[in-house]
């Protein structure tokens, strides 16, 4: 006697659906892990690059750092040079200054006139002296204005002189002392336009 063992058909196509939806799951799943596989793999790689960029970035900050720390050391010794050249500078012109004033008192005085006392007191000059006129004097006031080192200049007064052998005029003048006046001023003679008034104090 031969048994054939037959299974419904019903049961066979649930077979073949379940190993179809299993199937399918499994190409799924598997198709999703290679997805995420992948965009972590861009991802690593793309963080990698950044980091190294970052890290190139970094370099080049730490260059830039120390060139503005030499730029800023050059400029503090930059400084530091032309501070020292200004008082270099400004102790030639006390130096020179004096002797230049002298120099130029010596061209103002006429052949005629006597300087008996040149005296100056933080900037305020007086002087005085004797002439043989008022003429003599008043042409000395010109030439003192027309140079830099003496501003302000006025004739106080002028009187008799009683004493024998000595020029007849007595006088004194008042400036204002400049040491270190201005380069351009300097350089040409301070035009004296108005006309000097002589003011006799006789007695």
């Amino acid at each position: 006697m031969i048994r054939i063992n037959l299974l419904p058909v019903k049961e066979l196509k649930a077979e073949v659906v379940r190993r179809r939806e299993l199937m399918i799951g499994g190409v799924s799943l598997a198709l999703t892990g290679v997805l995420i596989l992948g965009v972590y793999a861009y991802q690593w790689r793309q963080a990698s690059v950044f980091e190294k960029e970052l890290d190139e970035l970094r370099k080049e900050l730490q260059v830039l750092n120390v060139k503005a720390k030499d730029v800023t050391e050059l400029q503090r010794k930059i400084k530091e040079f032309e501070g020292k050249s200004k008082v270099i500078d400004d102790i030639n012109k006390k130096k020179s200054g004096p002797v230049r004033v002298m120099e130029s008192l010596a061209v103002a005085t006429p052949s005629a006139l006597w300087l008996t006392e040149f005296k100056e007191i933080g900037g305020n000059l007086t002087i005085t002296g004797v002439a043989v006129d008022n003429q003599t004097i008043a042409e000395f006031l010109k030439a003192l204005a027309s140079h830099a080192y003496f501003n302000n200049t006025e004739l106080v007064e002028t009187t008799q002189n009683q004493q024998p052998g000595l020029p007849p005029r007595r006088f004194l003048i008042k400036s204002r002392l400049i040491y270190q006046p201005n380069v351009a001023s300097t350089s040409a003679a301070k035009p004296v336009h108005a006309p000097v008034t002589i003011k006799d104090n006789s007695r």
